[in-house]
């Protein structure tokens, strides 16, 4: 089994300072993982860095990455706050070629199809959340990062994201979840990082 992302000695950090240090990581298409740990412990950092989304400095690394179609839905929103819903729809999804009837049943799935043609800035964080995983839904990449699953959704909401990861997980594609402690969203999980070791 090939592995989308790999190091041997992975160390990030912003400025001087270093978050992760000398993590050993390989992870492998099809499978599921985890990343745990307290507030600072770089779990976010660490996500960013195998979304390929990473600002920070990376120190003495080697990094070995394939090229494969991920998204990452993190603690700050990606979409444009100034475009409708159905406006960043189509500029994230361009090389798609959706059919409309395909996202009209999505949205609807989501509860967001009242409000496709509003824009994003009047959204509350809820929607906004609701709003990326439809997309992640819709484009269904082989990787999709999400950071702190739980935090906007309702119950509802949460429901919906559970039944979306289990489906991916019979689709065999792969998904990574970030959060301070386990939340058990995932069937089968290859492996844990706890960052609190």
């Amino acid at each position: 089994m090939s592995s989308f992302f790999e190091s041997s000695n992975l160390e990030l950090g912003y400025g001087n300072q270093v978050v992760i240090s000398n993590l050993k990581i390989s992870l492998e298409a099809s499978k599921n993982y985890e990343i745990i740990g307290k507030n600072g412990s770089g779990k976010t950092t660490l996500l960013m860095c195998i979304s390929n989304n990473f600002i920070g400095n990376i120190f003495n690394s080697d990094i070995k990455r394939i090229n494969n179609s991920l998204i990452e839905i993190g603690a700050v929103s990606s979409l444009i706050p100034k475009l409708s819903l159905i406006e960043n729809i189509n500029y994230f999804l361009y090389k798609q070629n959706l059919k409309q009837d395909l996202i009209d049943k999505i949205l609807t799935k989501y509860e967001l199809i009242n409000f496709k043609g509003d824009l994003i800035e009047d959204f509350s964080s809820g929607m906004t959340k609701r709003s990326e995983i439809a997309i992640a839904d819709l484009k269904n990449p082989d990787v999709l990062c999400i950071d702190e699953p739980k935090v906007y959704l309702d119950e509802n909401g949460i429901q919906l994201l559970l039944e979306l990861l289990k489906k991916r997980e019979s689709d065999g594609n792969s998904s990574i979840l970030s959060s301070q402690e386990s939340i058990n969203s995932l069937i089968s999980i290859e492996r844990t990082i706890d960052l609190n070791d």
